[in-house]
């Protein structure tokens, strides 16, 4: 159980060991540390995809590795992890169970100032980023 990274080290002369990977996340950051975990997501995640026939924007995948690995360890990018710390209803809408969501924050009363590009673009409205970050106002000489 697990990758034994010591024994691959120790045939450093028929391995080229700084090519050495694991798709075990854990493992690969107790061993060669967050980089190294954030690369083996970024690999795991496009080979799911791309088994399906899933074309994906590499910059998306590279977001999705560095909020789950940017306090150093990793964690999980779901509804119940990282998700679920999101304090936009419709941010949660446009993930993925958009009805539990739309109930859980109609009955507690949540209200949402849609500063989020997710849940600005759930309500069809443009994401304040960009050239829908701001406002054109022509005077008018009158």
């Amino acid at each position: 159980a697990g990758v034994d990274f010591v024994a691959f080290w120790k045939m450093q002369d028929e391995l080229d060991i700084r090519r050495i990977t694991s798709n075990d996340i854990h493992a690969m950051l107790n061993t060669y540390g967050v980089e190294a975990a954030r690369a083996a997501i970024i690999t795991e995640i496009f080979t799911v995809f791309n088994h399906y026939g899933v074309s994906v924007d590499m910059r998306h995948l590279t977001l999705i590795a560095d909020y789950m690995t940017h306090n150093g360890g990793y964690r999980p990018m779901s509804r119940s992890g990282g998700i679920a710390e999101s304090i936009s209803p419709f941010s949660k809408m446009s993930f993925e169970t958009a009805s539990k969501f739309l109930v859980e924050a109609a009955s507690h009363g949540r209200v949402d100032n849609l500063e989020t590009p997710s849940a600005r673009i759930t309500l069809g409205l443009p994401a304040k980023v960009g050239t829908g970050c701001f406002d054109l106002m022509h005077q008018i000489d009158v």
